[in-house]
């Protein structure tokens, strides 16, 4: 079918719910146009409890006993769940047209997950705990990466939603600041129910962003329809990019606490690692994802693979534990990108009606590679030790950035398909 490329400035580069209004009579005041940006608040909450819980479960499950390897099992058993599930759940989010009440459901389950979380004992039931988690974490984070994009102008895909998402960065390092302020907050259970009081807020946060108007179909879509989208060659070859460079990336941050304390830092020096990537990615992901609306996402993503490996190189050859802090600068060319590129591009080449089918298939794909890059980094750990582990980890970083050389064509032209 020929390519169509929507212009710019015009009703037909504007979402379903802004081209409603753009037919409206003359003289009459016409509605407010849709704004991603009100899903920033979501982004924000969720994050922040990402900031008390993520990193921090770990040393309460060894505090009770637990050993490295079953940590490691239930780290991967909460992104097996959300990978299997991410299909399913974006699948369900086109067929019903609506985005709000998944994130809504989602989130406020998640927060009762953690109010009881504290009370768990045994390994099954740290086990069911961490597959429901992953589940809905993950549906909550497709869902509201599809609202964005719905209430985004066609033309403005990536800048809409790095204004949404570096809301997350911002609640991201308030979290940690505030953990390096008042260490006490860590203490369980104070920590669970901080996480699940951050995961009420993001639930009801996004009820502030309209959705209505936002889906104006002939049809509903199939539960069955988004097995359309794996079908298509530059779908496959974007997730086989994302899943090696996530590999990489996931498996490298899993050993950057690690590689703090190896080199002689302590729980101070392992948050400000964190609060400068987090802070530095802001910029970058404005900047970039502007600059991605503009000249394509390819161009983005070609400065991703590249400076990952810089990023993993450097990594290795640090010798203090002040010297991953300038490493970490590189978070904003390499996450703040992928955050951000890879879900715009989906966007591109996907028919509107299986946008949450298309972004499920994204969060598929890094919850895969958030189970195998720290597995995968934890086995090099053990056998090459941790500089050989980032070295280990270069290796997909450099196949990603073949795979996005030699296959990944541009997205920007609009390829509208019949499912």
């Amino acid at each position: 079918m020929k390519p169509e490329r929507k212009g710019l400035g015009t009703a037909a580069s504007e979402p379903p719910a802004v081209q409603a209004f753009a037919v409206s009579e003359a003289g009459e005041a016409r509605p407010p146009a849709p704004k991603p940006q009100l899903v920033g608040p979501f982004y924000l909450f969720t994050y922040a409890a990402v900031a008390v819980l993520g990193q921090f479960v770990s040393v309460y499950l060894r505090d009770l006993g637990f050993g490295y390897a079953t940590i490691g099992a239930l780290s991967a058993i909460a992104a097996t769940a959300g990978a299997l599930s991410q299909s399913i759940a974006g699948a369900a989010s086109d067929a019903v047209r609506r985005r709000t009440p998944f994130v809504l459901c989602a989130s406020a389950l998640l927060g009762c997950l953690y109010l009881v979380y504290p009370y768990a004992r045994s390994v099954f039931s740290f086990a069911a705990l961490h597959a429901a988690a992953g589940l809905l974490s993950y549906t909550a984070l497709t869902a509201a990466a599809s609202l964005v994009l719905d209430l985004a102008p066609a033309a403005e895909t990536s800048r809409s939603f790095a204004s949404a998402r570096v809301w997350g960065s911002i609640g991201y390092v308030a979290a940690m600041v505030s953990i390096v302020i008042w260490p006490e907050l860590l203490e369980p259970p104070k920590m669970f129910y901080a996480g699940a009081a951050f995961y009420f807020a993001a639930g009801l946060a996004v009820l502030v962003a309209r959705e209505s108007g936002a889906f104006v179909q002939e049809r509903r879509v199939s539960m069955r329809a988004g097995l359309f989208l794996l079908r298509q060659r530059r779908v496959v070859v974007l997730l086989s990019f994302c899943f090696l460079y996530w590999v990489a990336l996931q498996g490298s941050f899993s050993l950057v606490a690690l590689y703090v304390k190896y080199l002689g830092g302590g729980r101070a020096m392992m948050a400000s690692a964190w609060i400068v990537a987090a802070t530095i990615e802001m910029p970058f992901m404005l900047w970039l994802a502007r600059l991605s609306d503009k000249s394509g996402r390819r161009p983005v993503l070609l400065v991703a693979a590249a400076a990952l490996p810089l990023r993993l190189v450097a990594y290795a050859f640090a010798v203090e534990p002040w010297h991953v802090l300038p490493v970490q600068a590189l978070h904003g060319v390499t996450f703040g990108i992928m955050v951000v590129a890879p879900m715009a591009y989906m966007n591109d080449i996907v028919p509107d009606k299986l946008r949450a089918s298309g972004q499920g298939l994204v969060n598929a794909c890094l919850a895969a590679s958030s189970a195998i890059g720290p597995l995968l980094a934890g086995i090099l750990g053990d056998v090459v030790g941790l500089r050989g582990a980032f070295l280990g980890l270069c290796v997909f970083a450099v196949a990603a950035a073949f795979v996005l050389l030699l296959l990944v064509p541009e997205s920007r032209l609009r390829v509208h398909e019949d499912v």
